[in-house]
C-alpha cells in the first residue's frame, strides 16, 4: 500500500474493519500498518482493531505499545482503542 495515499489507505482499512470476516487476516493487516512511517496510517489502524473478532491479544498488545514509542502523540488513540476493546470482551 506504500504507492497509496494515506486518504486511500485508511479509507481501506476503515472497510476492512467493517467489512472483512477473517479477522485473523484483517488482524495481521493492521499489524503490518503499525510499521508505517505515516502516523495517519498507523492511527486508522489501531482505530480499526476493536471492530475484529478473533483477535490475537498476545500480538495486539506489544504491537500497540511499540506504536506508543514511535508515535506519543498517538497515546490517548491508543488507550481509547485498548478501552474499547475491554468493553467489547
Amino acid at each position: 500500500m506504500s504507492n497509496k495515499t494515506d486518504a486511500q489507505v485508511v479509507a481501506a482499512l476503515v472497510a476492512m474493519g467493517f467489512n472483512e470476516r477473517d479477522g485473523r487476516w484483517a488482524q495481521n493487516a493492521c499489524l503490518v500498518l503499525f510499521e508505517s512511517e505515516r502516523e495517519s496510517i498507523v492511527a486508522s489502524a489501531v482505530t480499526v482493531l476493536p471492530q475484529l473478532d478473533e483477535l490475537e491479544i498476545d500480538a495486539v498488545l506489544p504491537a500497540m505499545r511499540r506504536v506508543t514509542r514511535r508515535f506519543p502523540s498517538l497515546q490517548r488513540t491508543v488507550a481509547d482503542t485498548l478501552a474499547e476493546m475491554a468493553h467489547a470482551a
